[in-house]
């Protein structure tokens, strides 16, 4: 197959997001009969239809909108390509964009762009955004890095491509969040031993985001049980105020409950060498801009204030 027109490709994708060839060509600034004229190449390369017409305008076939991805991939390139030499027109060498999600946010980065904007240059804008949403920001080229997490009990959950780098920081162990006045915290507190996650196996809990609860659920069947789970959400206040009123239990990483926790709620740690998630920093791959580099120094060293070694 000859070599693909990677234009043609950015076409294709714009025919997929304006949904017509009149539309593509007026926000393109291409004539209509050249766009058609690049997907009826394009099609004669691959011997396959790529565009449909229906009653609404067109629609890409199934191969037609995987070629499309492609074309997204290479506008996405070309658009950080111009935003880049714009940023060396006006000297914006050091102004990054940090991505995290709420408990690393809060604390980890929270404290490195207050660091970084005291004793450097550089202007760091901070992102809240679960990682695997954060990742493909990161692919697109509109962050420059972001802090992720992953699960010791479910290590491939989340997938960091050839084109990226990732930087591990440290292990942030979980922790089983109960009332003071329960039974688990009171065994907790007159042994301060580890406490087994069986051990509210008979509880309703509250659960975090699709991946905390995945993990939740692995860890809990690894204990030997089915936690029955009546709420989800990704907020630690509410979480502390549903597990503060009753409504159950919840498993939290240890980051959360630097931030603030109620005295009448206990963190219990957990017998379970799976029930911690490793924290790191995602870059893309051969990006050493100087500035990033100095980000990465300092998040580095926040984080061994949060984060242990394993």
């Amino acid at each position: 197959m000859a070599t693909l027109n990677p234009q043609s490709l950015v076409t294709l994708w714009q025919i997929e997001q304006y949904g017509s060839f009149s539309a593509t060509a007026k926000a393109t600034g291409w004539s209509q009969p050249a766009i058609s004229q690049q997907i009826k190449k394009l099609e004669a390369q691959c011997g396959s239809t790529l565009v449909q017409r229906t009653s609404h305008g067109v629609e890409l076939t199934a191969t037609g909108s995987m070629l499309a991805r492609h074309g997204e991939a290479i506008a996405d390139r070309l658009e950080r390509a111009a935003r880049e030499v714009e940023d060396y027109r006006h000297h914006r060498f050091d102004h990054l964009h940090l991505v995290a999600p709420p408990s690393i946010c809060s604390t980890i980065a929270a404290r490195t762009v207050v660091k970084l904007s005291m004793f450097t240059d550089i202007e760091l804008s901070l992102i809240q955004m679960e990682p695997p949403e954060a990742i493909g920001l990161i692919s697109q080229g509109k962050a420059d890095t972001a802090a992720v997490f992953r699960y010791s009990s479910i290590p491939n959950f989340l997938h960091i491509g050839d084109d990226l780098t990732f930087h591990s920081l440290g292990y942030d162990p979980m922790r089983l969040l109960v009332r003071r006045s329960s039974g688990i915290a009171k065994r907790f507190e007159e042994t301060g031993e580890p406490v087994p996650l069986s051990a509210a196996k008979d509880e309703h809990w509250i659960a975090g985001c699709p991946t905390c609860r995945a993990n939740l659920v692995k860890l809990a069947t690894r204990a030997g049980f089915k936690p029955d789970i009546r709420h989800c959400t990704d907020d630690y206040w509410a979480t502390q105020n549903l597990v503060e009123v009753g409504m159950g239990v919840s498993l939290v990483p240890a980051l959360d409950t630097h931030i603030n926790l109620q005295g009448d709620l206990v963190a219990c740690p957990i017998a379970d060498d799976f029930a911690a998630r490793e924290v790191g920093i995602v870059t893309r791959a051969g990006d050493h801009r100087p500035a990033l580099g100095s980000l990465l120094e300092e998040l580095e060293r926040t984080s061994l204030k949060y984060l242990s070694a394993k």
